[in-house]
């Protein structure tokens, strides 16, 4: 007896699509050429792929529609050979073996020795394999296949087949395409590095679940053993679209549509029969604690619609535009309506603020297919993706890579005869590279809709301290908010006003005024009062100012810093204009009047007053009196050569010895000569000195004077 097994193609990319009738599911899809690789892989390291016990997701799947049609199959070399001891079976729908456990033939029935024989299937006279066949069916579904073999598991004991068929007959003895399918094909593309000449030249055939089919021509990948499926989302289903939809680093995928072979049969799963129309009027209610708001929409059937929302004003999709992809159905049930929620940002995640008019349009999708392939090392061709069914062209393909280092081409997409979306270099090693495309069946016209959004509580600035016992003032502001166009004030103390003007506000105290809380808040027309901000204004005693007395001082003096306010860090005033030093000589004589004012940190200022005489008077005479001898010493008297002077401001002096030598020089009245020259005592005897000097600080009126004097030791 002819034992039946089923397709064994693992994970990725389906045969070739022809219009010529195919006489094998397997090897034939896999590798279109003798050069092309594409093994069936078997590798528990990895996935649980077609192994004894997977979930219904990792079955290899054959669809049979009638009890009258067979399962032919047979399988090539053992490539892996690692370990002994690789059996299978095969499992009807209800998950009872049917056939089985064997060990996978090596010679006669069900051993495919040659590529040829793969290709030419289950149909020894035409130059075909001797296959296996199962027995009669005797229920229809999927019935799926199934391998084992010892640990341990490692990619070491992996197994793959050099060759593998899976085929379908009817009553007629004919093969029946698009039967073998799996949501996690696994394969292997000839040695485990991107530089290897070998490639996988493979097309599979993706089933979306709103029965779109689209080919994926894998155009040349390079990379050991890699793993496909093919969802709605991509690497992850959490709901947020921007996200799920990125590359990752890792095995990230989730299983959901079936991968097949070839052009899954129609009779078994049909094509899409009607468009999915959109019923206008489409209805948006706009949220104003989000700024935005509900999409309801009515559709004909059950599919996926994308939602765009023009956040930037140029035509076409741009960088701030907004894309919400949901799922949407004929009967959602409630009022009828589909509901598509915005949360009010544009694509950056930056809030769109209320009152600005955009323009949106709703585009059903059908066949919104993404393809997380895992550890495909390199894709230096990219990929060729083709609308099968309903019959349609090359589709645009779309892909995020940034959050693995790579590009992004998620608004424009790319369509090309030659392929779009390449990496190289091992750059999809150990990470899931994800595509996505889909299939436009019809789009509304642009609807336009005004944002609303309540205004956000505002930011106050302002000095919230007022001063006991003043008439003072505080002054407010609020800063910008794009969502409020006017503000109200309030404030809940006695004997105050407020003046207010837009972001602005001041409040305006009397003698007694009491303490309170000002509030403000934002309003739209839209939205109406947005939350308040209140601010409490706390009343403060002035500080206590103190200022000590000033000396009468010849009006002649030099400058002086002015000192003598407490507590300390405030400000001085002459005769009330801010100065830190006073200069009698640049002043008229008579009183002066000398102010200190002292702030708190919270701004309550007070002040002290008093008065400084600047007199004059033949005491404030610049007068000079030169010594006519010095003694050096310890005795304190006369130890230096220096004048006595009052009421100078310059001072120059130079003195020499008996030979005319000068041997000192000084412009500070107060430093004398110590008898000293170099370092040594100088002799007794006759010095000479020369002087000039500023008779006033207020007058250009300079002296001078020569003269002798006696150095005595």
């Amino acid at each position: 007896m002819r034992k039946v097994f089923r397709s064994l193609a693992v994970f990725l990319c389906l045969v070739v699509f022809s219009t010529a009738m195919l006489f094998a599911e397997g090897t034939k899809q896999l590798m279109p050429g003798t050069n092309s690789k594409g093994q069936l892989c078997i590798n528990k390291s990895r996935s649980d792929f077609a192994f004894y016990g997977a979930s219904d997701d990792l079955r290899l799947n054959i669809s049979i529609a009638s009890t009258s049609e067979k399962i032919r199959f047979g399988f090539g070399k053992d490539l892996g050979n690692y370990t002994p001891g690789l059996v299978y079976r095969i499992k009807n729908p209800s998950g009872t073996t049917v056939y089985g456990p064997f060990p996978v033939p090596t010679s006669g029935a069900g051993f495919i020795s040659t590529y040829n024989a793969a290709i030419a299937g289950p149909f020894p006279a035409a130059g075909g394999y001797d296959y296996i066949e199962l027995p009669p069916l005797l229920t229809t579904g999927d019935y799926f296949l199934e391998f084992e073999y010892p640990s341990p598991y490692t990619d070491d004991t992996r197994h793959l087949f050099e060759y593998f068929d899976i085929t379908v007959i009817n009553a007629a003895q004919k093969a029946v395409d698009g039967r073998v399918w799996s949501k996690a094909w696994q394969f292997w593309s000839g040695p485990d590095n991107y530089s290897n000449v070998e490639r996988f030249y493979g097309k599979m055939m993706i089933l979306s679940d709103d029965s779109i089919v689209t080919k994926v021509d894998c155009n040349g990948f390079r990379g050991g053993t890699f793993s496909i499926s093919s969802n709605m989302t991509g690497c992850n289903n959490t709901g947020d679209l921007e996200s799920d939809r990125k590359s990752r680093s890792g095995p990230l995928n989730y299983l959901q549509y079936k991968i097949f072979l070839n052009d899954p049969d129609s009779t078994v799963y049909p094509t899409q029969k009607a468009k999915s129309g959109i019923f206008l009027p489409i209805n948006v209610t706009p949220d104003c604690a989000t700024g935005g708001g509900d999409f309801d929409l009515r559709v004909e059937k059950d599919g996926t619609v994308k939602l765009l929302i023009e956040i930037n004003p140029n035509p076409g999709a741009d960088g701030e535009d907004v894309q919400i992809i949901a799922d949407v159905k004929a009967e959602p049930g409630g009022d009828g309506y589909n509901h598509i929620s915005w949360d009010g940002n544009d694509n950056y995640g930056k809030p769109v603020a209320n009152g600005i008019s955009l323009a949106f349009t709703i585009t059903n999708l059908s066949g919104l297919t993404h393809l997380p392939i895992f550890d495909i090392e390199s894709n230096d061709y990219g990929y060729i993706v083709s609308q099968i069914r309903p019959a349609g062209g090359q589709l645009r393909i779309f892909w995020d890579d940034s959050e693995i280092g790579g590009t992004t081409n998620s608004s424009t997409g790319c369509v090309s005869a030659s392929g779009c979306h390449t990496w190289n270099n091992e750059f999809g090693n150990n990470k899931t590279i994800n595509s996505w495309w889909f299939v436009s069946w019809s789009e509304t016209v642009p609807v336009t809709f005004t944002t609303k959004r309540f205004p956000v509580i505002p930011a106050l600035s302002g000095n919230s301290v007022h001063c006991i016992g003043t008439s003072g003032s505080l002054d407010f502001f609020v800063a910008n908010d794009p969502n409020s166009s006017s503000y109200t004030w309030s404030y809940s103390g006695k004997g105050t006003t407020i003046e207010e003007s837009g972001r602005n506000a001041t409040l305006n105290f009397d003698t007694n005024a009491t303490e309170g809380i000002l509030s403000v808040k934002g309003q739209n027309a839209g939205c109406g009062d947005g939350p308040a901000i209140d601010r409490d204004i706390t009343f403060e005693p002035l500080p206590v100012v103190a200022l000590a007395p000033y000396q009468e001082i010849c009006y002649t003096a030099p400058g002086f810093k002015l000192s003598g306010g407490e507590p300390q860090g405030g400000n001085y005033f002459v005769d009330g204009i801010p100065a830190d030093s006073l200069f009698p000589y640049k002043e008229p004589e008579g009183l002066h009047r000398i102010v200190y004012s002292y702030s708190s940190p919270t701004t309550c200022s007070n002040s002290d007053t008093t008065d400084i005489l600047l007199y004059s008077g033949t005491v404030c005479l610049g007068t000079v009196f030169f010594p006519n001898a010095f003694k050096p010493g310890n005795d304190s008297v006369n130890n230096v050569f220096r004048p006595v002077v009052r009421n100078i401001s310059t001072f120059k002096m130079y003195i020499f010895d008996r030979w005319g030598q000068l041997i000192f020089t000084t412009d500070d009245v107060v430093k004398g000569w110590d008898g000293k020259f170099g370092g040594k005592d100088c002799p007794e005897g006759m010095y000479t000195f020369t002087a000039t000097f500023g008779l006033s600080l207020r007058e250009d009126n300079i002296g001078s004077k020569r003269g002798l004097f006696s150095l005595i030791r």
